[in-house]
């Protein structure tokens, strides 16, 4: 994969997350909680020490412990998530009272579909909640509880799919410490209380770029075309249930024909034979991403058990209104100011009104903000904004809606008073278990950020680079806050892991420097095996 684009493509990324987690250290941009720096540089400091120094002992690198830190993992999120129940707010509890609604055979108001009308997206969430009321019904439980678990499995995959990333490229230690961080950032999070898409989408995105990944180091056309097949599948899922990871597609189909130019494995004559059967490659996946991308709403709209004539088309906002979103910028009276998060002035101006006259009031309002703030104000808003994002280790946890409002946990034992003085916002708790889950994720970002700055191409970690640059333009031109970076964190961390080893102070065991060269050797040909 050598070639001068690529590389371009590994130092930006790598820039990008060694600048947000410097911002985030000096002149932090405040989510909904401030942190505490005399905790979390320490904790940095700690921690990038550990990067350096510590070797995951050889007992532990074997095939079985991944699983079990997969199962285990699952589990102890599926545990925390149920345990600690609150009345979550925002579009997780209007879709969760619209599942409820279907389930109990009530009929939908016309204010219901205008709701879906304007945010079809959340439909596969809809079918999702659905199935949870229904089975939870069965059950005699509640549906939370049966979600809860769901996103348990969902994180349990997540894990096993995140060791499978990394192992090809820098071996079981590394995956094992990956595997770890992601159980933390994401498996012990306030988040998994709520059923929403982030957590459903998540093991789709990493288990489908392990899946195409694995498709290109196969030796046979037919498991190539199999695995890389199911993991545009799973890509198109992800998309189905969350816009996001849509860039995952652009990224794996960016890497495709990044391969082409790569100038490291062959000559000029090959490269050109490989044109036909990776460009072939290309829209065949491309096709089933957009095929699976339409089969699966449609799928949640019978499953869902609404009236899908009454959902109206017209009704959704333009792509041009998401970008005018992703423009605004509020300030709160607490003095936390958000940068392209949702308005509701912007969603009351637009309701009623045709697919045309959206579109103009959003270019308006794209104009005016920039003619507001000029050409150095608007690239200010958007570095500002990428700083605000990428800043907050907890992700937004407790930000949506009337979430952190007090009286919205329900403490209903020892157990779970011990898991709220943690997890809960107004726990005694919480601040320290933010400080120190904020010093992991930045260590994560300038591992992986100072790694990139080294490593060679190959396969592997261009695409997640161009995976995490993907996300980060995603949240930068429309709408966006940390919480939209959540399900990405596994992607962030295992391109960490896989960097890792051309981070400069790593030395072998013998006292030698690591070489960008031996921490990131070029992989095989992205069409080895491919006929030409």
């Amino acid at each position: 994969m050598e070639s001068p684009v690529s590389r371009s493509v590994l130092r930006l990324a790598g820039a990008g997350l060694v600048a947000v987690a410097l911002v985030a250290l000096v002149a932090p941009r405040p989510a909904n909680i401030h942190y505490r720096w005399p905790v979390v540089l320490p904790t940095v400091a700690v921690l990038l020490g550990l990067a350096a120094l510590v070797r995951v002992p050889a007992a532990l690198k074997n095939r079985w412990l991944p699983v079990v830190v997969a199962v285990v993992g699952g589990a102890v999120a599926t545990a925390l998530g149920q345990v600690l129940r609150y009345d979550y707010g925002w579009d997780a509890r209007v879709v969760m009272n619209i599942a409820r609604a279907l389930h109990a055979g009530r009929p939908l108001t016309p204010d219901v579909y205008d709701y879906l009308s304007l945010y079809p997206n959340n439909i596969p969430l809809l079918a999702i909640d659905r199935l949870g009321a229904d089975v939870g019904g069965w059950l005699g439980v509640a549906p939370d509880a049966v979600l809860i678990t769901l996103t348990g499995v969902c994180v349990a995959v997540t894990l096993y799919a995140a060791h499978l990333v990394v192992v090809p490229v820098a071996g079981r230690g590394p995956a094992l410490l990956t595997q770890l961080a992601v159980l933390a950032l994401v498996g012990a999070s306030p988040w998994l209380s709520v059923p929403y898409t982030d957590l459903y989408a998540m093991p789709f995105v990493i288990g489908g770029i392990a899946l195409v990944l694995a498709a290109l180091r196969r030796p046979g056309v037919a498991s190539k075309a199999a695995l890389g097949a199911a993991g545009v599948v799973c890509v198109g899922i992800a998309f189905a249930i969350k816009t996001t990871p849509a860039v995952v597609a652009a990224a794996l189909a960016l890497v495709a024909l990044l391969g082409l130019v790569s100038t490291g494995d062959a000559g000029a004559g090959r490269r050109v034979r490989r044109v036909v059967p990776v460009i072939a490659a290309v829209i065949a996946g491309a096709a089933l991403f957009a095929a699976v991308g339409l089969a699966v709403p449609a799928a949640a709209s019978v499953v869902s058990g609404i009236d899908s004539g009454r959902i109206r088309p017209d009704a959704s906002p333009p792509v041009t209104w998401w970008v005018a979103s992703g423009l605004s910028e509020q300030t709160v009276p607490g003095g936390v100011t958000s940068y392209g998060t949702y308005r509701r002035d912007m969603v009351e101006a637009i309701e009623g009104r045709t697919p045309s006259e959206m579109t103009d009031y959003a270019r308006r309002y794209i104009a005016d903000r920039l003619a507001e703030r000029g050409p150095a104000g608007t690239i200010a808003f958007y570095a500002n904004k990428a700083a605000w994002n990428w800043g907050d280790g907890m992700f937004w946890a407790w930000g949506e809606g009337p979430d952190s409002l007090p009286g919205a946990v329900r403490v209903t034992g020892p157990v779970a008073g011990a898991v709220e003085s943690v997890n809960g916002f107004d726990g005694e708790h919480y601040q320290l278990r933010a400080d120190l889950t904020q010093g992991l994720w930045l260590t994560v970002l300038l591992v992986a950020g100072l790694g990139l700055l080294r490593a060679r191409p190959r396969v592997e970690i261009l695409t997640l680079a161009l995976t995490v640059l993907g996300i980060a333009a995603f949240t930068l031109v429309f709408q966006g806050r940390s919480r939209y970076l959540f399900t990405f964190v596994p992607v962030v961390v295992a391109l960490a892991a896989c960097v890792h080893s051309a981070l400069p102070w790593r030395r072998r065991p013998g006292g030698r420097r690591r070489s960008p060269s031996t921490a990131s050797a070029p992989s095989a040909p992205l069409t080895e095996g491919v006929p030409s």
